[in-house]
């Protein structure tokens, strides 16, 4: 499969980082095809070792396991071996695999899994995001000491509890975040709206520190309270209208209530699931995920407790309801994506430009996908949305205006304008504010003129417009014209301007002036600028002084 020009561009990144480093990161949003990356570099990885060196793929579900197992040998032909649970690789045989893909659990519980596998030349870690405990550490200290090379992907390195990335990974060979991947054309643009639930209340939700999420069981209580299931399930009625709506909740109640009454009170398709087999089988997640994606009039509606957040891929998500409060970028970042895919085909030809790109998604069938971000009523927390994730370097400040304008608007905003205006609004505010602080007064002189007197000209009036502003006392905010010659001249020979040259050759072109001499410095060493220079500079250093 020929890969996308970024995609050549993170492999060939990530070579040549390993030339200096053992552990590497590659930083892409979802639907940037990570997980054909890294299949990439293993494959290149084992041709080039002759498979002398195998490769270990480390995910952190089962589904990911099996995704990743299915990619690998789809590209290479090669049936890797798996490590996870009661499934094991076959290691000592001479038709052992050079490919090991195995779940994070696994090779990391108790028992160490990891160290039965031999001779492994390049660790990859999928969701490397969540690779900062101690287990996995351990495993890579494991294989790096007895060098082996290490490569994480993600699509946030950014988690709520700040431990550093760089505990763990040497360097970042490759970034790109969902900001920089829509304005490529690689990705749908959202549309996104905040509603306020009136009965939500987050005020008495204790966090895990000062930079932590909300504590799970405070959340799931908050969240159960019935009229705020009933609130969010009439949102999610009335926002989603027939688009393709996930909907992500803090706990199984949670997720089973709100769909409960989609069915019952809204007449809507609708389906739960999470991950705890005993509450929901294998078989029926299955058959409502099977419904929700391939039968256009099955179920509408899947509501859910982390499962879809991450190793779930459906390029027909139209909508996502977030119904799970948080703080974490990191998770709300992993949940946005689920809507980021455009569908199959849409963005891959021959002679693809972003324009073009961009004109293919606009013209397709999904141009946009929808966020509904859900509030409680208090405002208490700062809660991360739809504006945090699409802000890039815009900062918090923009994220947090947009998001204010949104609220106030009442309606579906598209991100990127709502962004831009909010930073222009900010910029507007900051110039306002920087103009109203100039301490200035106009100055102006008048005459009296008879414009029935064809003889009389009006006199040619002395004006003190442009002159720079005296920054000393006592004759602070004087134009220099209006300052004593000798004053000048003391602060001249004192050579108290010397640090400000506009305003040191102002003063002497005034004095040269009213000296008599209009071009020659009364200082020595001191030469005169064009008169156009220095009046060009005028606005600037009057600005700048009467500031301080």
């Amino acid at each position: 499969m020929k890969l996308r020009d970024y995609q050549a561009e993170v492999v060939a990144a990530d070579e040549r980082a390993w030339q200096q480093h053992d552990r590497v990161m590659n930083v892409l949003p979802t639907g940037m095809g990570k997980t054909e990356i890294f299949v990439q570099v293993a494959k290149r990885w084992a041709e080039r070792e002759a498979a002398r060196e195998r490769v270990l793929v480390v995910a952190p579900t089962i589904e990911l396991v099996d995704q990743a197992a299915a990619k690998l040998e789809a590209r290479t032909g090669v049936r890797p071996g798996i490590e996870q649970a009661n499934r094991r690789s076959l290691e000592y045989s001479l038709y052992r695999s050079p490919f090991v893909v195995g779940s994070k659990p696994t090779l990391c519980g108790p028992r160490k899994r990891y160290e039965r596998l031999d001779e492994i030349g390049l660790v990859i870690i999928d969701e490397c995001h969540g690779a900062t405990t101690k287990p996995v550490a351990e495993m890579l200290d494991w294989f790096v000491g007895q060098g082996a090379k290490v490569l994480g992907v993600t699509a946030t390195p950014k988690r709520h509890d700040d431990k550093a990335m760089a505990n763990i990974f040497d360097t970042c060979a490759y970034e790109m975040f969902i900001a920089d991947a829509i304005p490529l054309g690689w990705l749908v643009p959202p549309v996104a709206k905040c509603v306020q639930i009136e009965s939500m209340d987050l005020s008495t939700v204790a966090t895990n520190g000062a930079a932590g999420d909300f504590k799970e069981g405070d959340l799931a209580r908050a969240m159960e309270d019935e009229r705020v299931v009933f609130e969010i399930a009439e949102v999610t009625a009335r926002e989603s209208q027939g688009l393709k709506t996930v909907v992500f909740c803090a706990s199984v109640a949670e997720a089973k209530a709100v769909a409960y009454r989609l069915i019952d009170k809204h007449g809507v398709e609708a389906g739960w699931v999470c991950g705890d087999k005993k509450l929901c089988p294998p078989e029926s997640r299955a058959r409502i995920l099977n419904s929700f994606t391939n039968d256009p009039n099955g179920i509408q509606i899947v509501t859910n407790v982390g499962v879809l957040t991450t190793g779930w891929d459906f390029p027909g998500l139209e909508h996502i309801v977030m119904a799970r409060p948080t703080k974490s970028l990191s998770l709300y970042t992993q949940i946005f994506g689920r809507g980021t895919r455009p569908l199959p085909g849409v963005v891959d030809f021959d002679g693809s430009t972003p324009e073009l790109r961009r004109k293919a998604i606009a013209d397709s069938a999904k141009p946009t996908f929808k966020v509904t971000d859900l509030y409680d009523n208090s405002l208490e927390h700062k809660l991360v949305g739809a504006f945090d994730v699409m802000a890039g370097t815009m900062g918090l400040e923009v994220a947090k205006k947009a998001q204010e304008n949104a609220e106030k608007d009442g309606g579906p905003v598209d991100v990127d304008e709502a962004l831009a205006a909010a930073k222009q609004q900010i910029e507007d505010e900051k110039e306002r504010k920087r103009l109203a602080a100039i301490k200035s007064a106009a100055r102006y002189k008048s005459v009296d003129v008879d414009p029935m007197n064809p003889h009389q000209r009006a006199p040619r009036v002395a004006s003190d417009r442009g002159s720079v502003l005296m920054n000393l006392r006592p004759h602070k905010g004087k134009p220099l014209s209006a300052v004593p010659l000798g004053f000048l001249r003391w602060g001249l020979q004192k050579g108290v301007w010397n640090r400000t040259p506009g305003i040191r050759d102002a003063v002497a072109t005034e004095v040269a002036r009213r000296s008599g001499q209009p071009r020659q410095s009364p200082i020595e060493g001191i030469t005169l600028p064009a008169p156009a220079a220095v009046q060009k500079s005028i606005d600037g250093i009057n600005a700048a002084l009467l500031e301080t």
